[in-house]
């Protein structure tokens, strides 16, 4: 914590702070000594010691089978608590404080169907395993179409198009940058493709070399159908007569 989170970040954007359930100042000095600790130490008042915790414990006790009680809190700049865990996590508290100080973000809702989706990654994340994107998709069913054959992958790239699968539909809620424009490579014959943060039609698709052989760019909702707009979140089909890039822009970058 001291070295991750409190000398990694400045103390303007993230306040780290200790809450002991003791008002013993030796025993509070001499944990801080033998940790090295720099960050502040406050005490809970109301604590009369050992796992009961004072008022502030009272507030924010959230109950759970790991822990008496949670120990590590991220409060974000409007008070709403993002993140309580009863064990140091700080590689998850990195990516829970990367995000709340992104600036700029935007949320894009990914509806799914059970079985099969075409979908797509329109955003910049932090953290891109399909796992924590997605966590109600069936394990291992991400695949790319690479070489004329499907790849199994772990992580989604902006720009490329996916299988992947469910065991009912639902609909999750992802957080990132905006993506502007994009460019996008094609390998000759079948590509699978996504797109940007913006809905943009298919006629505005920047095609330098001509590549895109005209009616073969296809989405998937249970079947096959011809698309007239490429949409955040969705993969599609498009067939190029060539190796070479296409570029994907939204309405203010054209």
């Amino acid at each position: 914590m001291e070295t991750t989170i409190w000398q990694e970040f400045p103390q303007d954007e993230v306040l780290l702070l200790g809450i002991s359930n003791t008002n013993n100042s030796n025993i509070i000095n001499n944990f801080v000594e033998e940790n090295n600790l720099t960050y502040p130490i406050l005490f809970d008042p109301g604590s009369p010691g050992g796992v009961q915790g004072g008022n502030t414990y009272q507030v924010y006790y959230l109950p759970n089978d790991g822990s008496p009680y949670p120990r590590d809190f991220i409060v974000d700049q409007s008070g709403i608590i993002q993140y309580a865990n009863n064990e140091i996590d700080t590689e998850w508290m990195l990516i829970v404080l990367n995000d709340l100080l992104s600036g700029g973000d935007i949320e894009i809702e990914f509806p799914f169907q059970e079985n099969w989706n075409m979908i797509g990654l329109p955003i910049n994340v932090s953290n891109s395993d399909y796992q924590f994107l997605f966590p109600d998709a069936v394990e291992n069913t991400l695949f790319s179409f690479t070489d004329g054959g499907y790849a199994q992958e772990t992580q989604l790239i902006p720009g490329t198009g996916y299988w992947l699968r469910f065991l009912s539909d639902g609909l999750s809620f992802i957080a990132g940058q905006s993506i502007d424009e994009l460019p996008i490579e094609l390998s000759e014959g079948w590509n699978m493709i996504s797109g940007i943060s913006e809905t943009i039609s298919v006629s505005s698709i920047n095609d330098p070399d001509q590549l895109i052989i005209e009616g073969t760019i296809f989405g998937f909702s249970g079947g096959y159908e011809p698309a007239e707009i490429i949409e955040p979140g969705n993969g599609y089909w498009l067939r190029s007569s060539g190796n070479g890039e296409i570029f994907f822009h939204s309405a203010l970058t054209r």
